[in-house]
């Protein structure tokens, strides 16, 4: 029996091995605010929620916000400052093993927990300058942070299996260049360069334990009855020998993690427009932006892996594992801003914006094979997860086109002093079929207050606060295949509760 089983388990070994790394990378996408976006590119706009901001030309931030409108600068200036966001995010929820065994967050007898606080703190930073060049012509340059994310969950995460750390970082580099047409109309363009690097990890339940098989084998063996009859009933072989009911596999075995990173470049066109002396319109559209975050895929929680293979029902030793070349695919999606500023009253600036964005090119998130190894066959490894040749994991997302809306105003205190507030409403692109716990997001609301201070004719400084808030969001998670088929029996149930406060500073310097 056991030399029978011995060789059972070397024909099935490669097989179990692409089952299992097919398994590993049905990876959620990544995201935090908006989708991926973050607009946290500027204290003075943070303090009226980002409203009407394309069409106003107080700093040099102008260059993020609408190109066009560097024209209306009298001369060269710099800003630079940074956002801090604090956040908060609450997850109360259960799970099911691989085999449809119980996983509970709550803290008790099980190895799973509930992941604690999984957002924590962040730093963004911004820069800009402009300059004019003569009457007609003005550019500028910024290096902000156009998107980002991340998320880690403590150990042992009853969610594991589909989300562990998430991090997106990117960097951009925006030349641009401006020209006005007349006294009413300039039109702006600038390149988007930008370098992006993304790591996403998983724990791996590659033996996973079945305490309700287990307790039901106690119980009909301690009675004197057939307890191998009870367990072959539920689908296993080899009675008390079976590995799901062996409590030295409760728990994650093993964790994998996915590295990569890219540079592309992209493009924006803005148009700002005097309507009459006290109402001026701005808008801007970027582009989308093609991204194939390179790098490899690994199992880094152990030396070597042992797999359990439900169709001998035992648990394969398949040693080390060597990474995997990998890419990401990714599209960054295109935006529209609108804005417009109306000078109610010599004090009174209101400000009003809504930005449409392109989030439904964002369909499915692929992991694939860059390159054959020796130990996986890709081909298999894609048909055995019922996936195209050369995927290793998929998700779909089936992410929508969304709207955001703003609204503010700026009050001007006095020759030195701005006060500025605002409020914004943002529409989640995650429905709630498709929410996942790398993706708890819902519509989000914004309240933001501000100052800016006048040091002197060259130096000003501004300050703002906001308050980001959703309500709470429920989660069913399952894994697919690309034909948007529900697979296997591993699942996360919960509720989510998200809060995030956020403070930016920023100085301006006229040269």
């Amino acid at each position: 029996m056991t030399t029978s089983i011995t060789k059972t388990i070397k024909k099935n070994a490669p097989l179990t091995l692409k089952a299992a790394i097919t398994a590993a990378v049905l990876l959620p996408a990544v995201t935090f605010a908006s989708g991926y976006k973050l607009n946290e590119q500027s204290a003075a706009g943070m303090g009226s929620a980002h409203a009407g901001r394309a069409a106003i030309a107080e700093d040099a931030s102008v260059v993020f916000y609408n190109p066009a409108a560097m024209t209306e600068l009298d001369r060269a200036q710099m800003t630079a400052g940074f956002t801090y966001i604090n956040a908060t995010g609450d997850f109360t929820g259960n799970g099911t093993t691989a085999t449809g065994g119980s996983m509970t967050g709550a803290a008790d007898s099980d190895p799973f927990n509930n992941g604690g606080n999984y957002l924590g703190e962040s730093f963004i930073p911004f820069f800009y300058y402009a300059s004019p060049v003569n009457e007609k012509i003005a550019f500028g340059i910024g290096v902000y942070t156009p998107f980002g994310t991340k998320t880690d969950y403590n150990d042992g995460f009853v969610g594991g299996q589909f989300a562990d750390k998430t991090s997106l970082i990117s960097l951009e580099i925006q030349p641009s260049i401006a020209y006005k047409i007349n006294d009413q109309l300039s039109v702006g363009v600038g390149i988007d360069i930008i370098y992006m690097e993304g790591e996403l990890t998983k724990d791996l339940d590659l033996v996973p334990f079945n305490a309700e098989l287990a307790g039901g084998y106690a119980q009909v063996v301690g009675a004197g009855g057939d307890g191998d009859a009870f367990v072959k009933s539920k689908g296993f072989i080899n009675g008390e020998n079976s590995p799901v009911i062996d409590s030295q596999y409760a728990g994650y075995e093993n964790h994998y993690k996915v590295k990569g990173d890219d540079w592309a470049t992209g493009w924006n066109l803005s148009v700002f427009y005097k309507l009459s002396d006290v109402t001026t319109l701005g808008a801007i559209y970027r582009s989308e932006i093609d991204i194939e975050l390179k790098g490899d895929s690994e199992f880094d929680g152990a030396d070597t892996v042992s797999l359990y293979n439900q169709a001998i029902d035992a648990v394969v030793p398949v040693g080390a594992l060597a990474p995997q070349a990998s890419a990401v695919p990714l599209t960054t999606p295109e935006s529209l801003t609108l804005s417009l500023a109306h000078q109610a009253t010599d004090q009174l600036l209101l400000q009003v914006g809504a930005t449409w964005t392109g989030w439904s090119s964002f369909k499915d998130f692929d992991i694939l094979a860059t390159e054959q190894t020796a130990a996986v066959d890709i081909s298999d490894v894609s048909a055995n997860g019922g996936l195209d040749a050369g995927y290793i994991g998929h998700i779909t997302e089936e992410w929508g086109d969304v709207w955001a809306f703003a609204v503010g105003g700026t009050y001007q205190l006095n020759d030195k002093l701005a006060l500025r507030a605002g409020y914004a409403y943002d529409q989640s692109p995650v429905t709630d079929e498709y929410r996942t716990a790398r993706v708890p997001s819902s519509d989000r609301q914004w309240l933001t207050f501000g100052a800016g201070y006048v040091v002197d004719q060259n130096l000003s400084v501004d300050v703002a606060a906001g308050y980001l808030f959703m309500y709470p969001m429920d989660l069913n998670e399952r894994n697919r295949n690309n034909a948007d088929q529900e697979i296997g029996l591993a699942s996360l149930t919960g509720e989510y509760e998200i809060d995030v406060f956020g403070l930016s500073a920023q100085v301006n310097y006229k040269f």
